[in-house]
């Protein structure tokens, strides 16, 4: 008894002293069911039931019989607050501005304005949903005695979208809307080596959806330069010479650095993604246990079609380098385009890595009713190192990128994402204080993977996760299920042996300093693609709630 007394407070010491820096996660394993949601994900080391597969496949060995599970995560609130204001130049000590406060007295249009979002999902067979919502179901077998388990699960262990439904809002010139989903269907099994040692394996089926909308802009000095060139050449008409030359206005007037240039909308799926986890679960005492998994990287070469449309401006900037020899020499010499449509459709592709994850948790169980739990999480989103939408044809806005130094060709939108990542940890704590009752709580702080030079495209900083669940369990006094037909399972459906209920909040705060990202408001006119807010400055806080129910059946 003083052995395991001593172990226990050795253990307890080591969690509580365990450094916490790192960043390791953005979006993955938000919400996969209801009991790892209320635990804050830390069930690597005391796995239960079907979704064992994607957590610790080495968990399902310790089901009896049948388990089955339905359940429903839904995000009712995924708000994403934020301000811009105009940043002060330091080398001047003045308000920035592209081409020295040529356009609207130096002054950003979006400056002063607020930014919010609503939830936003896409899901097979439905569509689009104005709100968040992912069903999962699993099941899970194990024979008595046998050293063999296997299961089955749904899950989307990536997920997450949202919309900006104000017409001003700024946020709209680096995504109005976008979502982006993995479901994996995941079958499993595990394999008991020893009476304290299983260890498990899944194949993961994955589907991946994306979809993406927003409205361009550059508030750029060379862009800008071409808008005071076309203002300042207004009116200089030379009889033949202009129109042998450069006619007149200048780039057909050219383009204001705060005006909507064009627009982008797609929709990109893979319905193969593979992917497979391996685990193991140790229990040395019946107090203390350990569990690992490795989740494999999944690569999602999504494919689907696009609509590119551009402004009256844009295309009379682009067709004017085609209206005399001397511009059309000029554009075939310099690689630039000499048309413009107002629209253009075709296919597109992306590819999206969903990176491989390891996850070591233990277990300590001091008394039959309490539970401490603590993982240990790591996440390779280094892995991603850009978004490359490549199109089927010449982009005529990636065509005028050049001029900026963009190297990424006329087919293909690059944008770096500088992803990081180290190791965080994640808690959790279960109580059974009587009879049917459990009680769950889970805290979760997860540094970002976003850097403060590449941060844009995935808007979230330190993500602080707090947890809470309750679980109610009536299988004892439930009399032996038995199906004797469907309408006979259909009534047992009705009546689960297990509830699970379990909520969550997220919350993240950021702050965007003056010219300090390439992907969202660097003053450099070489990093055009994509920093629409060039000269501003951001700061955001995002609220995410998340309530989860599962149902459980035994037979």
């Amino acid at each position: 008894m003083k052995r395991k007394r001593y172990g226990f407070i050795l253990l307890l010491w080591i969690l509580l002293f365990l450094p916490r820096d790192g960043a390791a996660g953005i979006n993955e394993q938000m919400a996969i069911d209801t009991r790892s949601l209320s635990l804050g994900n830390t069930v690597t080391a005391d796995p239960q039931g079907p979704f064992s597969v994607h957590f610790n496949p080495a968990g399902l060995d310790r089901t009896t019989g049948t388990e089955v599970d339905q359940g429903l995560n839904y995000i009712p609130i995924l708000e994403i607050k934020g301000k811009f204001t105009q940043g002060t130049d330091p080398a001047t000590g003045k308000l920035w501005a592209p081409f020295g406060g040529w356009f609207n007295h130096g002054i950003d249009p979006a400056a002063g304005h607020d930014s919010k979002t609503t939830p936003l999902t896409w899901l097979p067979f439905v569509g689009e949903l104005p709100f968040l919502v992912a069903p999962y179901n699993g099941i899970v077998h194990h024979e008595k005695d046998s050293p063999f388990a296997y299961g089955f699960a749904l899950v989307a262990p990536f997920a997450g979208g949202w919309t900006h439904t104000e017409a001003d809002d700024p946020y709209r010139f680096l995504g109005k809307s976008v979502f982006l989903m993995r479901l994996v269907l995941e079958p499993g099994v595990s394999y008991r080596v020893t009476k304290s040692l299983s260890i498990g394996a899944s194949f993961g089926a994955g589907l991946s959806f994306m979809g993406f909308e927003t409205r361009m802009r550059s508030p750029n000095d060379m862009v800008a330069m071409t808008g005071a060139l076309g203002q300042a050449t207004r009116g200089l008409e030379i009889p033949i010479l202009s129109e042998l030359t450069l006619p007149a206005p200048w780039f057909g007037g050219g383009l204001s650095p705060y005006e909507d240039v064009g627009g982008l909308k797609f929709f990109a799926q893979d319905l193969f993604n593979p992917s497979y986890n391996v685990g193991f679960l140790w229990d040395p005492f019946s107090w203390l246990s350990f569990g690992g998994v490795y989740q494999s990287q999944a690569n999602a070469d999504m494919k689907g079609r696009y609509t590119w449309q551009y402004s009256p401006s844009m295309q009379r900037t682009v067709n004017w380098l085609g209206s005399s020899p001397l511009t059309v020499i000029t554009a075939s010499i310099l690689g630039l385009p000499i048309h413009c449509p107002d629209q253009m459709e075709g296919n597109m592709s992306i590819n999206v890595v969903y990176p491989q994850r390891v996850q070591f948790g233990m277990k300590l169980q001091p008394h039959p009713r309490v539970k401490f739990l603590v993982d240990a999480n790591w996440t390779d989103w280094e892995s991603w190192k850009t978004q490359t939408i490549v199109f089927d044809r010449d982009m005529p806005l990636l065509q005028m990128a050049r001029l900026m130094g963009y190297t990424g060709g006329n087919r293909a939108m690059v944008v770096q994402n500088g992803f990081k990542n180290e190791v965080h940890l994640s808690y959790g704590l279960e109580l059974n204080p009587s009879g049917p009752v459990t009680l769950r709580l889970g805290y979760e702080d997860r540094p970002t993977s976003n850097t403060v030079n590449y941060f844009g495209m995935l808007p979230l900083g330190d993500l602080k996760i707090y947890s809470i669940g309750i679980g109610i369990d009536e299988s004892k006094k439930a009399p032996p299920r038995k199906i004797k037909g469907l309408s006979d399972l259909l009534h047992q459906m009705l009546n689960p042996d297990t509830l699970d209920l379990g909520f969550r909040y997220i919350t993240s705060e950021y702050k965007v300093n003056f010219n300090q990202s390439k992907n969202f408001n660097s003053t450099n006119f070489t990093d055009m693609i994509y920093n629409p807010f060039a000269g501003l400055q951001y700061e955001m806080k995002a609220s995410i709630y998340i309530i989860s129910l599962n149902q459980i059946y035994y037979w």
